[in-house]
């Protein structure tokens, strides 16, 4: 594994990682031992090359062991989701694992900056000298790229969700209190139209909550370049 001050990382990228992985599971039915994968690698069993491999592995949560090396029931859910919810918080699971990509993920509010944005974090971060950031930032950059891609999709994923089921639980009550003329003074409500995003309900401290989240799935989806799925009304 890498290093960056107090703070360890892979050496590989997270698809990389998990390509390995579904090498064992399918080949070795999820058993392998060193020797066995770095003949299925053509590495040498010794190599600095294969022990960064296998603690990438290791650091993401795909397999366990030392010796013989056996993929995780997280791995498993990657490859092989009961749904596609499981799969995408699996994913999110395994960056979580790394210290170092979670602390920046939270710096940045799961966005990807600027170059010179990350290397200020990672120096705040870290506390490492400059010059070892800078030799060891462009891994960290992909690493970080990775992560804020899967972990804020997955968030906007379940936030969309959630919209859906609190407009669900509330589309009753705000018709009978439309009916019964009560439900507050007139113009204090919710009003939100943008794209497929659409949003009527009560003005309420929980329900501005939900328009915030709307929205940040709404730009996440923008980002992406597909439309958003969002929808949420009464």
């Amino acid at each position: 594994m890498a290093k960056l001050g107090s703070y360890s990382y892979p050496d590989i990228r997270f698809g990389d990682a998990v390509e390995i992985a579904a090498r064992i599971l399918a080949k070795f039915k999820g058993n392998v031992g060193v020797k066995g994968l770095a003949w299925e690698l053509g590495m040498a069993e010794n190599s600095g090359t294969l022990f960064a491999k296998v603690a990438a592995l290791r650091d993401f949560g795909l397999v366990e062991g030392r010796g013989e090396l056996r993929v995780t029931d997280l791995c498993r859910k990657i490859l092989y989701p009961v749904n596609p919810d499981e799969g995408r918080w699996a994913r999110v699971q395994s960056f979580q694992r790394i210290d170092l990509l979670r602390a920046l993920y939270d710096r940045f509010n799961g966005d990807a900056p600027d170059d010179s944005a990350i290397l200020i974090g990672l120096e705040e971060i870290s506390n490492a000298p400059r010059e070892e950031i800078i030799r060891r930032f462009t891994l960290i950059q992909k690493h970080m790229i990775d992560a804020s891609r899967i972990m804020k999709h997955a968030e906007a994923e379940r936030a969309e969700a959630g919209i859906t089921s609190q407009s669900q639980a509330s589309t009753g009550s705000m018709k009978s209190e439309a009916a019964s003329g009560e439900g507050g003074p007139e113009g204090s409500g919710i009003f939100l139209l943008a794209g497929s995003a659409r949003l009527n309900s009560p003005l309420t401290a929980e329900y501005v909550d939900v328009a915030i989240t709307l929205l940040r799935a709404l730009k996440v989806s923008l980002e992406e370049g597909a439309p958003t799925k969002a929808s949420a009304s009464a």
